[in-house]
């Protein structure tokens, strides 16, 4: 259980709930959303009634995201560049190895802004992926992938190697998901960021980088894959489109002596 204090809730939630400005409300919440909730901190989630056997009839906190609002005009200021720098590039272009990663700001795994500044310095392995994916030889065997590379990049001592995956499902996937979903791989999360933003930003940034998605009604996400390299300064110097990339092959391309 949490206590938070709710600042604003929209009308139907108020009356439903019979909440009031700066109400303290007991709350249950999952791991991962638990882990975003520091002290004197805003945040913006969903409730809904549900049940524990231990407390019987409560109300569960889910879907949060930070909502400081110094952070939300910056992530606002960096995305409408990624938006202006889309609509230039025209319907079918997308970036490919040397090209730069267009500007764009996320939230990742801690609720903390992660910009594309996050490239700079570091040889990056960047990938797209969705928390709810069940196909076994999608998302699921692209991060095992990733994990075994992390740690293979580790233990030959490559220096400067950090690892990225986006969200393509943000509908779902907030910050605490991913949190949960890093815990439940066993990430090292010192150098692995997960990514997560507003559907038009995930928009922009698949359709750049030349990823598909689609989703139906009542349907899983349907989407393509694409796993990439993109230097300190933030260029994409290898890519591989689909689902069969070899963590032999990235590793040999992180050593120093390439790309």
């Amino acid at each position: 259980m949490v206590k938070i204090k709710a600042l604003q809730a929209g009308a139907d939630l108020a009356r439903k709930f019979d909440l009031s400005p700066s109400q303290e409300l007991e709350l249950v919440v999952q791991p991962g959303d638990f882990s975003l909730l520091l002290k004197n901190k805003i945040f913006r989630g969903k409730l809904q009634e549900t049940y524990s056997g231990s407390l019987g009839k409560t109300h569960l906190l889910h879907y949060v995201w930070p909502d400081d609002r110094g952070e939300r005009i910056r992530l606002n200021n960096v995305n409408r560049l990624l938006r202006r720098d889309t609509l230039s590039m025209g319907q079918d272009v997308i970036r490919t190895v040397g090209d730069q990663v267009p500007p764009f700001a996320l939230y990742d795994q801690n609720g903390k802004v992660l910009t594309s500044e996050f490239f700079d310095g570091s040889t990056t392995v960047l990938n797209f992926i969705f928390t709810r994916c069940s196909v076994s030889d999608m998302c699921p065997a692209s991060t095992m992938k990733m994990k075994q590379l992390q740690s293979l990049s580790a233990k030959t001592k490559i220096p400067f190697v950090q690892f990225l995956s986006v969200s393509l499902d943000p509908d779902f996937d907030s910050p605490g998901v991913l949190k949960t979903y890093a815990r439940g791989y066993d990430l090292d999360e010192s150098n692995y960021k997960l990514g997560t933003a507003r559907k038009t930003v995930i928009d922009d940034l698949t359709r750049q980088l030349g990823i598909s998605r689609k989703k139906d009604d009542g349907l899983p996400l349907d989407h393509t894959m694409r796993t990439m390299i993109v230097n300190s300064k933030r260029q994409i110097i290898y890519q591989v489109p689909g689902k069969s990339w070899s963590v032999k092959d990235f590793l040999s391309r992180l050593q120093p002596n390439q790309g």
